[in-house]
């Protein structure tokens, strides 16, 4: 069977995160944040997908209950860009949320 999770998949989420990032935040806040990852964390903006726990854990720490928000915002702009319904779950994380976003690509009619 030939998994319909999309190539592009991990190039999307990171997009959703700059985006949305930039967007409640700026730019500048988002570029600070991938250097402090990078430096402190060893985590490159390409290993994000991969490291989701730390990186909301850096969030939480940084902006405490804020970090619940934001992962919300760039799991709605992620199942925005899949074509994905959003079902906002109360206590989900955004790793959570990108499992899920897999398991429904998984499930979809062939032509979709």
């Amino acid at each position: 069977m030939q998994s319909k999770v999309p190539a592009d998949f991990n190039e999307r989420l990171v997009e959703s995160i700059d985006e949305t990032m930039t967007a409640l935040l700026s730019k500048g806040v988002l570029d600070s944040l991938y250097l402090h990852l990078e430096r402190c964390f060893a985590i490159t903006k390409d290993e994000l997908p991969y490291r989701l726990e730390t990186f909301f854990s850096i969030l939480e720490k940084t902006f405490g209950s804020s970090e619940k928000t934001i992962g919300k915002a760039i799991a709605k702009r992620f199942y925005f860009k899949l074509r994905l319904e959003f079902d906002e779950k109360a206590n989900h994380n955004l790793r959570e949320y990108v499992e899920e976003a897999k398991r429904k690509l998984q499930n979809l009619p062939p032509n979709n």
